[in-house]
């Protein structure tokens, strides 16, 4: 009958530095391993997939997804961590909720949610 390829487009960032600027519709998407990167945010979604990725955020986000192992990502201000994985760790200075810790939906060994 014969072959066929499904491609998969997703935004990959492959660059050492980039800038997303500001609404809630804006999301930063890092896909791969090893990657550190700049942004800067504001009220958006972060997603982090893959491992060893080191992450820096400069103002704030609604949420924060990532999934794989070793990742690490720095932000000023978080509403909400969903991880799935292990040995990922999200940084963040304030919260928007009324507890000033973000929401956290923690799955696997060795996630961590840390003020900083």
């Amino acid at each position: 009958m014969g072959t066929g390829t499904a491609f998969s487009q997703s935004r990959k960032t492959e660059s050492s530095k980039g800038v997303e600027q500001s609404d809630n519709d804006k999301k930063i998407q890092v896909e791969g391993v090893g990657h550190k990167l700049n942004y800067t945010l504001n009220g958006g979604i972060v997603e982090i997939a893959g491992g060893d990725n080191t992450v820096t955020v400069k103002g704030s986000a609604r949420k924060i997804s990532v999934s794989g192992t070793g990742n690490t990502i720095y932000i000023d201000k978080v509403d909400k961590v969903v991880m799935e994985g292990g040995g990922n760790t999200v940084y963040y200075k304030t919260s928007g909720t009324k507890s000033g810790k973000p929401d956290a939906s923690l799955t696997g060994v060795g996630n961590k949610v840390v003020k900083k």
